[in-house]
């Protein structure tokens, strides 16, 4: 008992020293003695607030609950107690005598010295941290205190001027009134932006004639255009595309430090004075001194070199073939890959005008046929002074690669995770025509709930083996489309697999084979088109009492029967896809947008005797389905800060089976309901429309297959901490449903008009998910807001005694996941 009372008054002391170190502001006698507060921006009317308040560097300590305590400051002042900068800069020394001791010692050793660099490299990034941020209390639990400071408010007020007039308000001005508030200082910034200036007039100056005609019959800048504001940047961007453009016209070297801007801002409108003043700008384009007479540059030769893989002792003895194909010089040591197929991905051609982007593009083709390591872009002047020798020198990646991969499978219902493990074999350039061999082992066991028993947990076992073979190209007859499509990182993939499944209740295999074509016309779109699709589906082993529930299950309407026969599935499928997302970098405004449209069985209506075929291969009682299936997914982004985000989406799709039996493979029904789905719902468990899920007499439920699926997500993003990355939360709305639309379905499933509300299910809910740069975890916790099965509001029903009971009307649902759920 006393061993606790003192465990729980360290406690108290510990929170009331963080609590009152982090209110306390410093004497007044020091420069530092108020936190500085929010900021607020008013008198503003064109200008948008975010756009000012990015110019504002120092960002507020977090504070608890809006009141004047700041917790993660006191963390801060608490790890400074017992922190030694020179102890930690002492290390860093001692790290990096160590490892210049080392390499000295391996000088000679190439391989050596980079796996100690390598080593080094971490352990110092992590001494200089401790140096520049700090122990752990104040690097990664505390927050350092900013304080007000007089001078950086000025500095703030007069870049907001600047901005201002370099967005067209040249007689603005800003002024900033500190306001303070206990321990802390509020900034509040008035802007006057007073009359916005208008281009009245754009005059070009281009002294060359055919770098005239050029910029002429090319698309303006749309920011940049007569009785448009007076924008700075659009000057920046207007310099930046007419350099891209005379550098892909052939106008090698020209810089945008040869643009220059003359601006006449003199002209005031008399009618309309009150309101705006105009200027006249003159676009001034010069010729560099490089560039002889203003000629264009032409590509005289292009050489293509395959060099030695790094490293290796015999690089400079190592024996060289070269060959000419269509007017590229090739030259190969060591390794040969098809000339036929690299002058596919080579755009820069002799006799051609020089292009900066023929260039770029050339370079990123041969990067993504995933067989060089690096692809370096030189280029010589011939003696003429306008002709360019082009040269690209490739590394050829590992022949062979073998990958393992270990880890856990997590169940989102009853269960325990589970171990697997991958094996993956790469075999680069089969056939040398870079074509790339591709097979992967996974084997795993997972442990879920049976479908029939009490609650007891079984072991399910899955082994599959796939294989795909891609060629840099598209396979079609007579080359048909293959130099249309040669710029688009054109792919076909045949591939073939295998999966077995071993459950209590059944075992399951699955034979795939597919043949699919993609192509990339712009970094933002994404075309795959599967003429063939083939998968044979067999159950064995089913258990009596499995197939007992199966047929209960037919008699309620619902289908899970289908998805356990032995059946044949053969579609045609297409989907494309637009994504305007940044890998890289902070959130920005952005866009995605999917749709995909399929076609089962549609060789069956083709070819009617193919049915008959494959019955004479595989056995008579094998089921065919015939279907059109499509799914729609969009979603927008929008940047609220380099952190946080708000992001919309909506999801919709459909399926109408003309089959004999009228039903699709179970597989390719909507499910609502889960991680990526409406979170507050089990997986797959919501729907279709008001009615009850289904349970097995055992209390386990059953999932909800839908024929029309329409759903909608909103969701706010923002980031908590940095705790060995990221960690992040956010907040989110989630509604839809599934229905069914065939003649079997009974009315609380089909989608009717006058009932179309009130079967759609809302939850809400709040994530986080820990950010570690190459993979993000995710936890979502969602709650009920109205259930369409109960036809009623359930918010209010939810019991915090009883938060995770699944047989309540209203529960906490824990969604586990990996990645973004859209």
């Amino acid at each position: 008992m006393n061993i606790n009372c003192k465990i729980t008054y360290s406690w108290y002391f510990f929170l009331i020293f963080v609590g009152l170190s982090s209110c306390a502001p410093k004497p007044a006698s020091q420069s530092k003695s108020y936190y500085l507060g929010n900021s607020s921006i008013k008198g503003n009317e064109v200008i948008n607030d975010s756009e000012l308040d990015a110019l504002i560097p120092q960002k507020p300590n977090r504070r608890l609950l809006g009141l004047p305590f700041f917790p993660y400051v006191g963390l801060y002042r608490f790890g400074e107690l017992f922190y030694n900068r020179e102890e930690k800069q002492r290390k860093v020394i001692e790290i990096t005598q160590k490892y210049q001791n080392e390499s000295r010692l391996n000088e000679n050793s190439p391989r050596k010295l980079e796996k100690i660099q390598r080593r080094y490299a971490k352990k110092l990034e992590k001494a200089q941290a401790r140096v520049d941020e700090g122990n752990f209390w104040m690097r990664v639990l505390g927050e350092a205190p900013v304080y007000f400071n007089a001078a950086e408010i000025a500095q703030n007020a007069e870049k907001m001027q600047r901005y201002l007039y370099n967005n067209g308000f040249f007689e603005a001005s800003v002024t900033a009134k500190p306001d303070t508030i206990i321990n802390r200082v509020r900034v509040n910034y008035f802007v006057t932006e007073k009359r916005p200036t208008m281009i009245r007039d754009i005059e070009y100056q281009v002294r060359n004639n055919m770098a005239d005609s050029i910029i002429s019959a090319s698309n303006k800048n749309p920011a940049l255009q007569s009785k448009k504001r007076y924008d700075g940047d659009a000057f920046e961007e207007e310099r930046i595309r007419i350099e891209t453009l005379l550098r892909n016209q052939g106008y090698l070297g020209f810089s945008r430090q040869n643009i220059s801007y003359l601006i006449n801002d003199t002209i005031t409108n008399a009618a309309t004075d009150t309101f705006f003043k105009s200027v006249d700008v003159k676009v001034k384009v010069d010729m560099p001194g490089t560039i002889k007479n203003g000629e264009r540059y032409k590509i005289n030769s292009v050489h293509f070199e395959v060099l030695p893989p790094s490293g290796s002792a015999d690089s400079a003895y190592a024996r060289k073939d070269t060959v000419n194909f269509r007017g590229i010089n090739y030259t190969f040591s060591d390794k040969r890959f098809a000339t036929r197929i690299l002058d596919s991905k080579i755009q820069v051609r002799p006799g051609a005008i020089y292009s900066q982007q023929k260039e770029r593009d050339t370079q990123q083709q041969l990067s993504l046929t995933d067989q060089f390591r690096f692809v370096n872009y030189t280029y010589t002047l011939d003696s003429t002074g306008t002709g360019v020798n082009s040269y690209f020198k490739v590394i050829p990646l590992e022949k062979y690669q073998i990958s393992t991969d270990i880890g856990l499978n997590v169940i989102q219902l009853q269960g325990a995770p589970g171990p697997f493990a991958n094996l993956s074999y790469k075999i680069r350039n089969v056939f040398n025509g870079l074509e790339n061999f591709e097979a992967n082992l996974r084997g795993g066991i997972e442990l879920v709930p049976g479908f029939l028993g009490n609650s007891s947990i079984y072991r399910s076992e899955e082994i599959g083996l796939n294989t795909s073979l891609t060629f840099p190209r598209l396979l079609t007859p007579g080359s048909l489309l293959q130099k249309q499509t040669a710029g688009y990182n054109p792919r076909t993939q045949v591939g073939f697999g295998y999966n077995y499944i071993n459950r209590p209740e059944y075992t399951r295999t699955n034979v795939k084979v597919a043949m699919t074509y993609s192509w990339q016309p712009t970094s933002k779109t994404l075309f795959n088109l599967s003429l063939v699709d083939l998968n044979i589906l067999n159950t064995q082993n089913t258990r009596a009492d499995f197939q007992a529930l199966l047929k209960d299950l037919q008699n309620q309407g619902n289908n899970l029967y289908t998805s356990f026969r032995r059946s044949f599935v053969s579609d045609i499928n297409f989907n494309f896809t637009y994504n305007t997302n940044a890998l890289i970098g902070p959130q920005k405004d952005a866009h995605y947008f999917r749709v995909a449209v399929e076609s089962g069985g549609t060789s069956l209506n083709i070819l009617p005797k193919q049915e008959n075929l494959i019955k004479t291969v595989f056995g008579d009682s094998l089921q065919f389905y015939k279907y059109l299936r499509w799914n729609a997914d969009y979603r927008r982004y929008w940047a609220t800060g380099r952190r946080s985000a708000f992001v919309a989406r909506v999801n919709a799709g459909g399926i109408y089976s003309y089959g004999d039996n009228k039903v699709p493979p179970y597989e390719k029904y909507f499910f609502a309901g889960g991680s990526n789905s409406l979170r507050a719902w089990l997986p797959r468990r919501l729907g279709p429309g008001r009615s009850v899920p289904k349970k097995t007499p055992t209390g386990l439920t059953i999932e909800s297959p839908g024929e029309f699926l329409l759903e909608a997500n909103l969701e706010w993003r923002g980031y908590l901490a940095k705790f060995f990355g990221d960690l992040n939360y956010a907040v989110f709305l989630d509604a839809g449903n599934v229905w069914n639309l065939g003649g079997d379905a009974t009315e609380l499933q089909k989608l009717e008009a006058d009932k179309f509300l009130k079967d759609i299910a809302i939850g809400t809910g709040f994530g986080i998910r820990y950010d570690l740069s190459f993979f993000i975890l995710r936890f979502d916790f969602g709650i009920k807001v109205y259930d369409p099965a109960l036809q009623r509001f359930v918010l209010d029903e939810l019991q915090f005694n009883k938060l995770f009971k699944r047989t309540q009307s209203n529960f906490l649902n824990i969604n586990l996941g990996v990645g973004y759920p859209f």
